[in-house]
């Protein structure tokens, strides 16, 4: 063997020598941390478990108050209701309400809900401004062919209409063309008005 071989043959072996004690290291340092982590939950897990244990007792409620009819070692807290046990309960809830009248209101108003108010009407240079926005995109729905020009005098008229359905109906004739293919948009996605 010669001896640019045999150095480089001892490199190779130094490299995976080094790689497999830092990969070992590396592994053993995050068993480790991941250790010291269980071991704080757990202790924390503890000290919940005790603050928990510590709290006083419910307080035994009066004869006959809320807890009428519940067994004496469900309302002194030592024993749990079943999941079928409360849904009998709810159920009988339900019945007794609905028997005392609880759920009837002599009021119907407070049961249908009420539709919203109506918007204030169009002054008139929102308009004008609506009319002009209508006739702007009634002549782009006759080209076929919105351009940044037009969508710009389109976008100026409808900020003067803010947030109405008005607007939004404009906006609405231009895109069903658009999804009709009776009107090519803009190249960009900001010349949408």
């Amino acid at each position: 063997m010669s001896a640019s071989s045999l150095r480089g043959w001892m490199l190779g072996l130094a490299l995976a020598v080094g790689s497999g004690v830092g990969s070992y290291l590396a592994v053993s340092h995050g068993q480790e941390a991941q250790k010291q982590r269980l071991e704080q939950v757990a202790e924390e897990l503890s000290s919940l478990r005790k603050a928990v244990m510590a709290r006083p007792p419910a307080p035994m409620p009066v004869q006959g108050g809320v807890a009428a009819g519940l067994p004496p070692a469900i309302q002194s807290g030592e024993a749990r209701l079943a999941p079928a046990d409360l849904d009998a309960i709810a159920a009988r809830m339900v019945t007794q309400l609905q028997q005392s009248g609880a759920f009837e209101s002599s009021d119907s108003s407070q049961r249908e809900p009420q539709a919203p108010p109506a918007p204030p009407p169009l002054k008139p240079e929102q308009q004008q401004a609506l009319a002009r926005a209508n006739s702007l995109v009634d002549r782009v729905l006759a080209t076929g062919k919105l351009t940044m020009e037009d969508s710009q005098e389109i976008r100026r008229e409808l900020a003067q209409l803010r947030s109405r359905a008005e607007a939004d109906e404009v906006r609405r004739r231009i895109m069903v063309a658009i999804n009709k293919n009776q009107l090519v948009p803009p190249e960009s996605p900001e010349g949408l008005p």
